[in-house]
């Protein structure tokens, strides 16, 4: 049996009303092949973080999280250390292009490193292409040091 498991950290960019998530008790019942014991509020806590600084999605219409590159590297090294701590040595990891945007293509300078290219032609692939498309797949080898 394959595990599906959310993970708060390898969720979307939180920046607009769209990229907030339902209530854990909506999503257990949509999904219930899917185990979401690792995301422990049945509230959004990202988006609320986000509002508390911005004020609601009516009144702030901008970038939230995207314009915070403090807080997508420390998600990034939270949904890295995810994938280090599961006994799996392969791993799909489904998520939404922007935040692969910033993890592989980082915009801030304060997310350069966290990932690393072993050769060139790796990182062209990665960086060059650009933008994640809608449903598009990259194959990527992570080789984690011990």
């Amino acid at each position: 049996k394959i595990p599906f498991i959310a993970h708060e950290e390898w969720r979307e960019t939180v920046n607009y009303l769209c990229d907030s998530r339902r209530p854990l008790t909506a999503l257990r019942s949509l999904y219930p092949c899917v185990d979401f014991s690792p995301c422990i509020h049945d509230h959004d806590p990202l988006w609320e973080k986000y509002q508390q600084i911005h004020g609601c999605h009516e009144t702030h219409t901008k970038l939230r999280e995207s314009n915070d590159p403090q807080g997508l590297l420390e998600r990034a090294h939270k949904a890295w250390k995810v994938v280090l701590e599961r006994p799996e040595r392969r791993l799909a990891l489904v998520g939404h292009s922007a935040f692969f945007m910033h993890m592989f293509t980082p915009l801030f300078e304060e997310l350069e490193g966290v990932v690393r290219y072993e050769d060139e032609e790796v990182e062209e692939l990665m960086r060059g292409k650009g933008r994640f498309e809608n449903c598009e797949l990259r194959s990527v080898l992570v080789d984690f040091p011990l």
